[in-house]
């Protein structure tokens, strides 16, 4: 009796064996997928929505909140928004900040004036280089709104986004990347910020320029 439970058991043992190789692999339960982590961070006031990567940029509110301390600040006093570049990638150059500043400007009232109202600071005469129209929005963009003094400078652009609706919105996106004088230190004491890292710099800020969005999902809004 023994032997036949064993020969039995051995039977079931190879049935239950062939039908788990001839079973459809579409039968077994699919894999578990583990998504992965972003650093995309999203802010929205409800009329625009930017989004940026958190490892990169710090965001502020106000300007006690912006961590990087530096003589050209990455963004002006009056802001929304700022986001400001805090990766290290430059330590040891003369890179001192970048940033975007966002700014709702609720006194620049109509199309007109959002658009081509000059930069603060500069000639009233100054004009806009671009602009672009579209059904939801129009946009406009002053290139060339850097500073500089006592061996310091900063480069970047400015541009304006006038939001059709009611009621309408004006705002105002300013890049911005800051530098000292490579010149002003001794030789072979820092390395020099190139003009290669002045691009990558400039490019990530236009990335999120790229992701402004209007409340329709539409963005490229500065595509000139």
């Amino acid at each position: 009796m023994k032997n036949q439970y064993k020969i039995i058991f051995a039977i079931l043992l190879v049935v239950v064996v062939g039908l788990l190789l001839w079973m459809p692999k579409s039968e077994f339960p699919p894999e578990t997928v583990t998504p992965t982590p972003t650093s995309q961070q999203i802010i929205s006031d409800g009329v625009i929505t930017a989004s940026f990567d958190s490892e990169k940029f710090g965001l502020a509110t106000n300007p006690d909140q912006v961590l990087v301390k530096a003589y050209i600040p990455p963004c002006d006093q009056d802001f929304n928004y700022c986001l400001y570049y805090k990766g290290e990638e430059y330590t040891g150059t003369n890179f001192e900040s970048a940033g975007l500043k966002i700014k709702n400007r609720t006194d620049l009232l109509g199309e007109p004036k959002c658009l081509e109202t000059a930069p603060e600071g500069f000639d009233q005469k100054k004009t806009a280089d671009l602009f672009h129209s579209d059904a939801e929005y129009s946009s406009s963009v002053f290139k060339n709104v850097g500073d500089a003094g006592a061996g310091h400078y900063a480069s970047g652009s400015l541009y304006r986004l006038y939001v059709v609706g009611t009621p309408a919105h004006c705002y105002e996106f300013e890049t911005r990347v800051g530098q000292t004088q490579f010149l002003n230190f001794p030789a072979g004491t820092i390395k020099e910020f190139t003009a290669a890292n002045l691009q990558k710099v400039q490019a990530d800020l236009e990335q999120i320029l790229d992701a402004v969005a209007l409340p329709s999902k539409k963005s490229n809004l500065f595509n000139f």
